[in-house]
């Protein structure tokens, strides 16, 4: 099986969690023990945030904010690498070509961001897209996909199942989040990730529950793109 898995807050958090990534680490290896093949997207998390929003404050332009946030995903990325060892490909791609060429050396190789203006679940659709991947992965704090914004409505529902539509329509009602904010996947991803009919799971950040997906449990929220998935 090859999996993407889009990393955000769920591992690179206000502070280095070591042991959720020696956790993570161990996951992956036990996974490609068994023939699986992994690509890891990594966001920016917090710390990028602030120093692109100190950037902004100090008068640096939005491409140079982007700038910024591609330089910490792939910080993030090789503090990944370090805890991977052999198995991962040595360094963070940085195109979608050097991703596909990687994989076929590696198990596992990590990607951050790659072009000013996208963002890394863009990336992380266009990685799934390169490999064929069988399933994209993100991991979220809320645990999935809800029927409205869980962290302003009480009364929220996570869904076990969303159509395309449905999701769009979420999206879309969330499109001017802030960063940190409820976001269950970035429009631009949701479109590529329609069009090449990837499984796709909206999962929650334990690690835990990547594990359980990645045996074929049903947990988080499952994407449908037709009547058929």
């Amino acid at each position: 099986m090859k999996a993407v898995v889009k990393l955000g807050h769920s591992l690179i958090g206000e502070r280095i969690e070591l042991e959720k990534i020696r956790r993570f680490a161990l996951l992956l290896r036990k996974r490609i023990s068994e023939g699986d093949k992994f690509v890891v997207v990594v966001g920016g998390g917090a710390v990028a945030r602030a120093y692109i929003n100190a950037s902004r404050i100090l008068g640096g332009t939005e491409s140079f904010a982007d700038d910024i946030g591609i330089a910490f995903t792939r910080i993030n990325c090789m503090l990944l690498i370090s805890a991977l060892g052999e198995y991962v490909y040595p360094k963070p791609a940085t195109s979608l070509e050097e991703l596909r060429q990687a994989l076929h050396l590696y198990s596992i190789v990590t990607i951050g961001g790659l072009t000013p203006g996208h963002s890394t679940d863009a990336v992380a659709a266009l990685s799934a897209e390169t490999i064929s991947a069988d399933i994209f992965i993100k991991m979220i704090e809320t645990g999935g996909i809800y029927d409205k914004d869980p962290q302003t409505h009480e009364d929220a529902k996570l869904l076990s199942e969303v159509g395309y539509e449905q999701l769009l329509q979420l999206i879309l009602e969330n499109k001017n989040t802030k960063a940190g904010e409820y976001k269950p996947l970035d429009l631009v991803a949701l479109e590529i990730l329609r069009r090449s009919k990837i499984k796709t799971v909206i999962v929650g950040s334990k690690l835990e529950d990547l594990e359980a997906v990645l045996r074929g449990e049903e947990v988080g929220t499952k994407v449908k793109w037709n009547d058929a998935t």
